[in-house]
């Protein structure tokens, strides 16, 4: 381990001027694998100690009343988010999923927890990418432009909050804003953020991008190549065959709890390597696309993975427009979903601008001089393209740390990290 840090700060030292961080002689994430890391995130032994119980509701909003859901999404009945709140004045967390992510996903959980036992109400929010945002709280139905994304959200968080201070009263009170997102919601934070030094609605205190993607589109040319790589045919044998050699060491096992630490164990003995490790987490991406672009396509009328005019009944099988849906990775959707929409608002955008406009660069003189935005990533994090880390460290300086290892978000719940990312609030406080 001593000689992973060793190795992380030379790099670090080497590549710009963000701070290794603030007590990396104390990191023990276990993974100098990113894709392990990616894939398993933080084992038990190195995890932060978190409260199991928390002050925690669910709620649902209508937020587009005049909005006629189509039938196939009958269990969307609004949109969902999560608060957790203190019963006494104490400040607020807004916190971003990342794609396809939910607001009661495992790190938003975890991040709920940890800023809970902090003295913090937190205020989860689902991301713009999964269904129940886009059929629920979406104006255009057609996510990825970092700065509508914010739009949307910011209306979200008003909506939301509103809601809960109705729903809970005097146990939600609040003295100040924060916010915070991570991987595609640590971008819709700087995006956010910015929209919120124009209207002036949170004033938030401290901002934190978690490991952010800093090209949208770099960002899902590496994932999408994951399984671009293989073909759908490939992938769907790569899984087989890990899942029969996993399926050999279950059968055997004398006990068995599916826990994060024993699918570990039971992956490292069915030798699983790197490659197939990238494959699943392709997988997991390809399978978030195509569950936002089935809802963009019903919602829009696209007729692209659907029937064009068709209803699709509550009882009816979607699993052929699934299937041609995981077939369109998400650099399709962009090149013909986004890229022709755009355009035909605004002629003069050229796929280009697209591309700078999905991405940190887009902001890059606003980052660099808002001392209230922070940055965390890891030196090893796999969606990163080659520039895109030295980008992070010249442009937050000594308001971003990079971790030697972590993959991407797999060190969220670990011991430093959650400490680091505390102290990070509480500097403003």
């Amino acid at each position: 381990m001593k000689r992973i840090l060793l190795v992380g700060a030379l790099l670090l030292g080497a590549a710009g001027t963000a701070q290794s961080a603030p007590a990396t002689q104390d990191y023990q994430f276990p993974f100098s694998d990113p894709f392990k890391a990616t894939v398993f995130g933080t084992p038990a032994d190195f995890k932060a100690e978190l409260p199991d119980d928390i002050n925690r509701k669910e709620f649902t909003i209508d937020i587009l009343p005049q909005q006629e859901t189509p039938e196939v999404f009958w269990f969307h009945e609004g949109f969902e988010y999560s608060v957790v709140y203190q019963e006494k004045p104490a400040p607020l967390v807004f916190s971003i999923a990342g794609t396809g992510g939910k607001y009661n996903g495992g790190k938003m959980i975890a991040l709920e927890k940890a800023f809970f036992k902090a003295g913090y109400n937190v205020i989860s929010i689902t991301s713009p990418t999964h269904a129940n945002f886009i059929v629920t709280a979406s104006d255009d139905k057609m996510p990825g432009y970092l700065a509508k994304d914010a739009e949307e959200i910011y209306k979200v968080m008003q909506k939301t909050l509103a809601h809960a201070q109705d729903k809970l009263g005097d146990k939600l009170q609040v003295t100040d804003y924060y916010l915070t997102g991570y991987s595609l919601g640590g971008a819709h934070s700087a995006f956010v953020s910015k929209l919120d030094e124009e209207q002036k609605v949170f004033d938030f205190k401290k901002v934190l991008l978690v490991n952010p993607p800093v090209s949208l589109y770099n960002s899902v040319t590496i994932l999408d190549g994951y399984v671009e790589a293989v073909g759908q045919d490939g992938l769907r044998n790569t899984v087989n065959s890990i899942f029969e050699r996993v399926g050999d060491n279950i059968s055997h096992a004398t006990r068995v709890e599916l826990t994060p630490e024993f699918l570990y164990q039971m992956f490292i003995e069915a030798k699983v390597n790197d490659h197939e490790y990238s494959q699943l987490i392709g997988l997991a991406f390809r399978l978030s696309s195509t569950d936002m672009i089935f809802a963009i396509d019903v919602m829009r009328n696209l007729g692209a993975v659907t029937y064009k005019n068709h209803h699709i009944s509550k009882f009816e099988s979607t699993s052929h427009s699934f299937i041609r849906g995981s077939s369109i990775g998400f650099l399709t959707y962009f090149e013909r979903g986004m890229v022709p929409f755009y355009q035909e608002q605004d002629a003069s955008v050229t796929r280009a601008e697209m591309i700078k406009r999905l991405s940190l660069v887009d902001l890059e003189e606003y980052l660099k001089t808002s001392s209230k935005i922070g940055m965390v990533t890891n030196a090893d994090d796999i969606i990163l393209a080659g520039p895109d880390l030295k980008f992070l460290q010249d442009t937050f300086g000594d308001r971003g740390w990079v971790y030697p290892n972590g993959g991407h978000c797999g060190n969220m719940d670990e011991k430093v990290w959650v400490d680091d990312m505390l102290a990070f609030f509480a500097s403003s406080k």
